[in-house]
């Protein structure tokens, strides 16, 4: 019985589904939210992007790692800690959908910041750096969702005998920092060299 409740309460499936399509509404709303905003904002979110792809060569490595690491690992690991807790779940999608949107919002900020040629940097800003984190990001959370779900199963029906925290679980928590370590570091070095080399193709 309990071998089934595990990870049986609520279809993987439907929920990767879910996922999928809260990501794809994130991508697109986070990409239309810019249209949305004032002139002034705009003319902010243009300097804060030119700025960034013009001090390019003075990139800060050790800062952006360490900011990073505060951003991304801390976010899979405050999705897993509300995976073992019964009002988990409707924050565990909040964070997810604003994680998503928040890189719609940045594609969106190239293009608007270089039109044409910012396509080209957004599609070297997500392939496939923000690819692998959207990946990780539905993994962690498909996963503190049905933990959640099934600790609420348990506690509905008396059953004390449900561990809290699987080994499974443990391990998709390792899997998925490990994951995005690999990504940061990509992101604080590979990426801005990429991006260089890629501005001055471009005259940008």
């Amino acid at each position: 019985m309990l071998t089934k409740l595990k990870y049986g309460a609520i279809n993987n499936k439907k929920i990767i589904i879910f996922l999928f399509g809260l990501s794809l509404i994130g991508i697109i709303s986070g990409s239309l939210f810019i249209t949305t905003i004032s002139s002034n904002d705009k003319v902010e979110v243009v300097e804060h992007i030119k700025g960034f792809i013009n001090n390019i060569n003075d990139f800060n490595i050790k800062s952006s790692i360490m900011s990073l690491l505060i951003s991304n690992i801390g976010f899979i690991i405050l999705i897993w800690l509300l995976g073992i807790s019964i009002i988990g779940i409707p924050i565990i999608l909040f964070m997810f959908f604003t994680k998503i949107f928040i890189i719609g919002f940045t594609i969106s900020s190239f293009i608007l910041s270089y039109k044409t040629k910012g396509v080209l940097l957004a599609i070297i800003y997500v392939l496939p750096l923000q690819i692998i984190n959207i990946l990780i990001y539905t993994l962690i959370t498909l996963y503190a969702i049905k933990i959640s779900n099934n600790l609420i199963y348990c506690i509905f029906n008396k059953n004390t005998n449900y561990k809290l925290i699987p080994n499974k679980y443990v391990k998709i928590l390792l899997i998925s920092v490990v994951t995005i370590f690999i990504n940061i570091i990509y992101e604080s070095i590979l990426f801005p060299f990429l991006l260089n080399k890629i501005t001055v193709l471009l005259k940008i």
